[in-house]
Formats: C-alpha cells, structure tokens, sequence
C-alpha cells in the first residue's frame, strides 16, 4: 500500500510508439476531440493492447493525437499515437482495434516506430482538405477556379475569430499552400492544402466562405461537404507522411 499522498502508480516507459493512420467519418465525423479521444482509449483497452501509463493518481492510456479535426469534418488520415510496452504483430493489433471501433473509424495504415520519436504535435505542419461544393444555382467549375484564382492573388486575407480572450484577427494568406478544384458528377472538388499544427492553422469552413465570397456566392445557396484526406510534416521542402 502507498503512503498518503504518494503517487499510486509510476509512469511506464514504452518499448515503442505505435502509429496509426485511421478514419473518421460517417456519424463518427460529429464526434468531438474529446469524444474521440475517449474512443481511442476504450477501443485500446478492449482491443488488449499493451498499452503504457502514465503515473499518478489516476493512470491514463500514453496515446497522443494529431491535430484536432474540426467537428462535421470527416477525415481518411488521421493519425494516432500510442505508446507500447511491448511490440506488436501490426496486422493483428490493427484487425483487433477495427473490432472494437465503432462504424467510421479504422486503421487503414500503421507502423512501429522507436518509443522517442518526436510527437505529432510538434512534426505534423499542413494538411489537404478536399471541400466539395453542392450548389443550388448553376455553378460550374470554370468559376470556382475563378474564385480560387481571385483568393490565391490576394496579399492577405484576415479573418476574425472570437474567442473568451475577445476577437482575434489572423492573416491566413501565409498559411495556404495551394487550392485546386475539378468536377465530377455535378460536384465541384476544391484541394487545398494549408497549414496546420505548430506554423499555424486554417479551418475548413474559413476557407470554403473565403473562396465563395470570392466570387460572390452566398453561403446559403451551397452546401459544404469537408473531408480532410492527409496529414504532412514538411521534410527537405517536400510534404510526406509523418512516418
């Protein structure tokens, strides 16, 4: 028994860092962080994954996230970290862990990694959205791409967020990297590719407003659809997974 006071359990050290690369969307897509990281943590445990504590009072899974997705946002790469005392077959840690998520959520990509690699937080840097527009008027692609080039000439683009320290402005022009669109099936596609994490951050629904402002379609008369479909860390000026 410990003493009063004292801590009930040390902090274990991992042998490995288990990275997953995984899926949100259908319904999971309006689960917040919080909700999803608490999926992640039961869908471990009931997975019987070897997974290290942290210390204290109240010893908690060692699982490390991405950045945040947006709430409505689906995504097809997310990525996870979770910190092993013991190595694991991948194909069969990742058939369990798909069991015991819910619809929506499963790994598509994973590898072991050494138990130091640098977190996520501080290596993932940009993001690709894909955002495809649905309008009620006749819109096509010529004037989105329009719209896009009118965005990608401006010199700044501030937008303000209110927030409980009060309204904060931002220039996001900095953060975007590149915008393209294409067409299929009466549904205009826009790519971007933006920063996310440490540099900076765009949301989606900032940019979809910015880019039908642009060209002077109101927001009423389109409906958004938003899936984030990678996660990048910059190496040598290249993005590339964060591997």
């Amino acid at each position: 028994m410990s003493a009063a006071g004292e801590p009930l359990h040390d902090c274990e050290v991992p042998v490995c860092t288990w990275r997953i690369q995984m899926t949100k969307t259908g319904a999971t897509k309006y689960m917040s962080h919080l909700d999803f990281v608490r999926t992640v943590e039961r869908s471990a445990r009931r997975a019987e994954l070897p997974i290290t504590l942290s210390g204290g009072f109240n010893p908690r899974p060692r699982i490390s996230f991405a950045p945040a997705l947006p709430v409505g946002v689906s995504s097809n790469s997310e990525f996870v970290d979770i910190m092993l005392k013991e190595s694991v077959d991948v194909d069969e840690a990742s058939r369990k862990l798909n069991e015991s998520f819910p619809d929506g959520m499963r790994v598509v990509s994973s590898r072991i990694l050494p138990p130091k690699t640098p977190a996520l937080s501080t290596i993932i840097q940009a993001a690709v959205y894909r955002l495809d527009l649905h309008f009620d008027a006749q819109v096509g692609l010529d004037c989105v791409l329009t719209a896009i080039d009118r965005v990608l000439d401006r010199d700044s683009i501030v937008v303000t967020h209110v927030t409980p320290k009060g309204a904060r402005r931002r220039d996001l022009r900095p953060l975007i990297y590149e915008i393209r669109a294409e067409s299929r099936d009466s549904i205009v596609s826009v790519y971007a590719t933006v920063a996310t994490g440490s540099r900076g951050n765009v949301r989606p629904f900032d940019l979809a407003e910015i880019i039908l402002e642009s060209k002077g379609i109101e927001s009423k008369d389109a409906f958004v659809d938003i899936t984030r479909e990678g996660l990048y860390a910059f190496r040598d000026g290249s993005l590339c997974l964060p591997w």
